[in-house]
């Protein structure tokens, strides 16, 4: 049974002619691709509501070279390590689905995957990887409650009273954030007085850490290309002004630390 919800009145959506309809008949078509857009209103057509197909592009492009694959195999272990038998996972804010894709591909489950950006879950549901991608809302997560064995969210937003909504109990969500010298070498050239990062994990009275682990590692960005892509993947990209970020067009190679703490709850 699916997991997905109608965004309107929260009753279960089943498979009809490539369209997901609910028992009051709100319907919702498949795209091409595969992926169903269950945002709402006028939101639903917009192309322009989080990254764009360039910085999509991009970001595809740069994960599958591997320079994030310390993450991907630790991910890969402590999903493992729960030892359930074809869990319901989520991959919130999913983006163009490399996790997801690849978790997939190594352990056996039944994968979900949803962002905000429509241009990210297309690039997602053309994987045809057998997994479900949606364009919803973080605020308001078109799955059933108490229905997801593993969700994994990384680099977004932290929504406690809907993440503790959608897990079953005792479910596990993984949360990762940067480490502290995550990308230090980055913002060396940047920024004139460059900071660590804090580490913190997420606020939440709702879920419980269980575990905290650390992967850190060294990667090679071999072109101006890939050092551009990987800055623009971060926060710090917004934040920073044209003059700063001019500084990087003076690199063609770069040796960076990756290193990324991994809250479970």
């Amino acid at each position: 049974m699916s997991i997905i919800i109608c965004p309107v009145c929260g009753e279960e959506l089943k498979e009809e002619n490539r369209s997901l309809i609910c028992t009051n008949g709100h319907c919702f078509d498949r795209a091409r691709e595969g992926y169903v857009n269950l945002m709402a209103g006028n939101r639903k057509n917009g192309s322009l509501i989080g990254d764009n197909r360039a910085m999509a592009l991009s970001r595809r492009a740069f994960l599958e070279k591997g320079y994030f694959d310390s993450l991907l195999q630790e991910l890969i272990g402590i999903i493992k390590d729960k030892a359930l038998p074809c869990p319901d996972i989520l991959d919130i804010c999913c983006g163009e689905g490399y996790y997801s894709h690849r978790i997939r591909e190594a352990v056996s489950c039944r994968m979900y995957g949803f962002d905000i950006s429509k241009e990210m879950v297309r690039l997602a549901a053309k994987r045809k990887n057998d997994c479900e991608y949606l364009v919803a809302n973080l605020a308001r997560i078109p799955v059933k409650d108490k229905s997801v064995d593993i969700a994994f969210h990384l680099f977004a937003p932290f929504h406690e009273k809907e993440f503790s909504r959608i897990m079953k109990d005792g479910g596990t969500l993984i949360t990762v954030v940067a480490g502290e010298n995550h990308l230090y070498e980055l913002k060396e050239i940047l920024y004139d007085t460059p900071y660590k990062n804090d580490e913190r994990p997420p606020e939440t009275q709702k879920l419980t850490v269980r575990e905290k682990r650390k992967v850190s590692a060294k990667i090679h960005l071999s072109s101006r290309e890939d050092i551009n892509a990987l800055f623009e993947m971060t926060p710090y990209y917004y934040r920073t002004g044209d003059k700063d970020k001019a500084k990087l067009s003076a690199h063609e190679q770069l040796d960076v630390t990756v290193e990324f703490c991994i809250f479970i709850y």
